[in-house]
């Protein structure tokens, strides 16, 4: 057993926690532990894959039927609460190994940006595939928006400040977070608008 600079105990098989978050500096205010947010972000990321499937459930319940559209929206919904969630898992799994600071974020910035860039690029044609409609306003800003946070990532995986790193990389993840709940609003605001009006006539 020994203790951390808190002087807390713990246990000596575990990695030290600067494996990966550098130590506090003189110039940070307000020390924020950067497994701490990783680790709510992963939680928030799994409430959000239960959240989708839940809300397709309703739907049903309600008297909806489910189509290939609505199945693919669902499969989006949850495809991009599990990546939140591996997004926030991997930088803690890879400093179990022993990983140094800068590759412990470098690798996790790469990875992150091939998984992104890669299902935000093939959006578009899953969509088509699915709805052969013009895509929407809101889906086209929110495909741009994925593209360029795997671009961040991948700058951070390449050239990103040493100090910036772990800062760049959670601002990236919640971008994800951020841009699949707007998705999630509206979508469910025009699922919610088609569910009235089929059941309008009835009334």
């Amino acid at each position: 057993m020994r203790f951390d600079d808190r002087g807390q105990r713990r246990n000596s098989l575990l990695p030290p926690v600067s494996a990966y978050h550098p130590r506090p500096t003189a110039s940070l205010g307000a020390y924020v532990d950067a497994s701490g947010y990783l680790y709510a972000m992963a939680a928030v990321g799994m409430s959000f894959a239960g959240l989708s499937v839940l809300t397709m459930i309703l739907g049903q319940m309600l008297g909806g039927q489910m189509n290939k559209f609505d199945g693919f929206v669902a499969r989006s919904w949850v495809q991009l609460g599990f990546m939140i969630t591996l997004g926030s898992i991997l930088p803690p799994l890879l400093a179990l190994f022993g990983v140094s600071t800068l590759v412990v974020w470098r690798i996790s910035s790469g990875l992150m940006a091939a998984i992104l860039g890669w299902w935000a690029l093939t959006f578009p044609r899953r969509r088509r595939a699915a709805k052969p409609t013009p895509l929407p306003l809101q889906v086209v800003t929110f495909c741009a928006a994925m593209d360029l946070v795997a671009l961040v990532l991948a700058a951070n995986a390449v050239a990103g400040p040493v100090e910036s790193l772990q800062g760049v990389y959670a601002a990236s993840i919640t971008a994800i977070l951020i841009g699949a709940a707007m998705l999630f609003l509206f979508a469910f605001v025009h699922w919610y608008e088609a569910l009235l009006g089929h059941e309008q006539p009835k009334s």
